[in-house]
């Protein structure tokens, strides 16, 4: 069997040295390292223009895992979600937004705002702030969902929005917010890019383990 060692007393100072001058660099302080960083410009890669951010977040959201409805109006997505509740046991449906409220008003489908009750599959839908092209994610804030519970207790998340609700880059999701809410900005903003990933069960990626396990996305045309 061989054995490797460090070798005699020269290589031994010298591998010290080295050491030495690693920790050195990694220690000191340079204030001037980013200089050169843009904060301004965008590091995503730029989607195709003929492709549009439409087609870039359908296509990175449903890369993501979620799953991608499409609706023509909204008497088709209500005409839809009423086979969906009964076919997938989405049974008590929940959800605390206002927007929500008022779409299933009318429609026969009720709403809970019960999120503490313990079921096997707890089901939320919501509306959102906007949809992110490049990354492909959901923003919601406990002010359009009307609680945190609507999306941090779920663990399927149905999301409501509109084609105009989508951006391209996160730096377009923070204005919007700003300019929305202004002082009164939500407390809590969260941006959701797919079903919940943990791999702190024997380093084995699993998913919905830690949060949300299902995601989807009904994309609505305005009137």
């Amino acid at each position: 069997m061989k054995i490797f060692s460090f070798g005699n007393l020269s290589e031994r100072t010298n591998k010290e040295q080295i050491l030495a001058k690693v920790r050195e660099a990694v220690m000191t302080k340079d204030e001037n390292l980013f200089k050169d960083v843009n904060m301004q410009v965008d590091t995503w890669t730029p989607f195709k223009e003929e492709d549009g951010a439409d087609f870039t977040f359908v296509e990175r959201f449903k890369e993501n895992g979620g799953i991608f409805v499409y609706f023509e109006s909204k008497e088709n997505f209500l005409d839809a979600m009423k086979q969906y509740v009964v076919e997938n046991q989405w049974e008590p449906l929940c959800s605390t937004s206002k927007k929500m409220e008022v779409i299933f008003k009318d429609s026969g489908i009720k709403l809970s705002r019960d999120y503490t009750t313990k079921r096997k599959k707890t089901v939320s839908i919501t509306d959102c702030e906007c949809l992110i092209a490049h990354t492909g994610s959901v923003v919601v804030t406990d002010k359009c969902a009307g609680s945190r519970a609507a999306y941090s207790n779920a663990d399927v998340l149905l999301v409501f929005a509109s084609p105009s609700q989508i951006v391209a880059s996160m730096k377009d999701a923070i204005h919007l917010i700003k300019e929305k809410y202004g002082s009164g900005k939500p407390s809590e903003t969260v941006i959701i890019s797919g079903a919940s990933k943990s791999t702190e069960i024997d380093n084995q990626l699993v998913i919905g383990a830690q949060g949300i396990k299902q995601i989807a996305l009904f994309l609505v045309e305005e009137e």
